[in-house]
């Protein structure tokens, strides 16, 4: 367990010392075959089974010397604050756009709720029959118009992907602003978390708490990668808008030390829903890459001074000697998925094969089932930890996918 209290992540690559991750729950109960698009999923999770899978990822990063931090603790911790509860349960029922008559209702119950519970609610979602039974009736044109097992509130299934909702870099936290509605709660219960949990005391918000800091300027985490102290990569996809690029690098340039950022321009469609689908870090000048890809990325490299001062903007034609550059290495190796074999790469991409978690300098964790990806990955002198993730994978998102780190080693 480790006892130091500092956040700080520097790169892509160095040892993991701590980070933060949500274990499905009832949330993932909640997808029907209904819903299930809506809610972003192609298929249904066996839960029971992705729970054992989930646990058996903490215990692998518990091993390997990684604070495990969940998600939903830090929540219910803050809900013990009437004072935090009340504004942050306003903020939720104006999302789902209930009348004044049910909000006021609903939000009335949930002040009581004790906060594990109250935590559940707000990730796992209520339904219809569930706030009526909490509830009773009352005259709102809602309640009375719903089906019985209508959300009024909705479930959060992606939550455990935490990359996506927040971003940490250097000693500090950048908020995300969510493309899809499904998800536009779970940068909200973040914010809360880093703004009021005294375990976060400590971290500044560089991104999220201001006017313009909303839809339409989106910015998913799975998008960002920290490169070096000085250096990120922010990834233009189907979630993250080219024009939060510029909001960001200024604040990041101004409030946590980074001089250039790079803006990578990705295909917009779900096989490349973010940056780290097609492309990821796994040792200090080692990539894994989807073969093809680097062949539709756009690079442009924005540098900025002290001040968060625009300083030019340089499109760059040639990924690795871009890497090469900003990374201050010698040299660049690119691995790509299945071994650029473009069948084996197209089946390990859809079970995110692309999407390794680096736990130090060419260590990784991916899922078992990538076989052929995974032993490239061994042939190019990378130490790979496999994991379970045949129930886990079904929501389209590999071991990056479901942590944010909160503090690595410096290298």
């Amino acid at each position: 367990m480790c006892t130091n209290r500092s956040f700080s992540v520097g790169s892509e690559v160095g040892k993991l010392r701590r980070v933060m991750l949500h274990h499905p729950g009832k949330e993932l109960e909640r997808l029907t075959i209904d819903n299930k698009d809506e809610l972003l999923f192609d298929d249904i999770l066996w839960v029971e089974e992705a729970q054992k899978e989930h646990d058996a990822f903490a215990d692998l990063l518990r091993d390997n010397g990684v604070e495990v931090v969940y998600f939903s603790n830090c929540l219910a911790h803050v809900l013990r604050e009437k004072e935090i509860r009340s504004p942050l349960l306003d903020e939720v029922l104006a999302l789902e756009a209930h009348d004044p008559l049910l909000a006021s209702g609903l939000k009335s119950v949930l002040m009581e709720m004790d906060p594990a519970s109250l935590a559940e609610v707000l990730i796992a979602g209520l339904t219809k029959k569930e706030a009526v039974s909490l509830l009773g009736s009352c005259r709102s044109l809602v309640l009375r118009s719903s089906g019985e097992y209508d959300f009024f509130i909705r479930p959060l299934p992606n939550l455990y992907f935490q990359r996506d909702p927040y971003m940490f870099v250097n000693q500090g936290v950048l908020v995300s602003v969510m493309h899809y509605p499904a998800r536009r709660r779970e940068p909200l219960y973040a914010k809360h978390i880093f703004q009021h949990h005294p375990y976060f005391e400590n971290v500044q918000i560089l991104f999220g708490e201001e006017p313009r800091d909303t839809y339409p300027y989106t910015i998913e985490g799975g998008d960002f990668h920290v490169f070096s102290p000085t250096c990120v990569a922010v990834g233009m996809s189907e979630r993250t808008a080219s024009g939060t690029v510029q909001l960001v690098g200024r604040r990041l340039a101004r409030d946590a030390g980074i001089r250039t950022v790079l803006a990578v321009d990705i295909p917009k469609h779900r096989a490349c829903m973010h940056l780290d689908t097609v492309f990821t870090m796994v040792d200090r000048d080692a990539f894994t890459i989807y073969p093809g890809v680097q062949k539709q990325m756009r690079i442009w490299e924005l540098n900025y001074d002290e001040s968060g001062d625009l300083l030019s903007v340089e499109e760059s034609s040639d990924l690795v000697d871009c890497l090469r550059k900003n990374l201050c290495i010698d040299r660049v190796r690119l691995i790509e998925t299945g071994g650029g074999d473009p069948i084996a790469a197209a089946r390990d991409q859809w079970n995110d094969g692309t999407n390794t978690l680096s736990i130090a300098p060419g260590v990784v964790v991916t899922y078992r089932r990538n076989v052929v990806s995974n032993g490239v990955l061994r042939e190019n002198g990378i130490k790979v930890f496999e994991i379970k993730g045949a129930e886990l994978g079904r929501g389209r998102g590999g071991p990056r996918c479901m942590s944010m780190p909160l503090w690595r080693e410096s290298l």
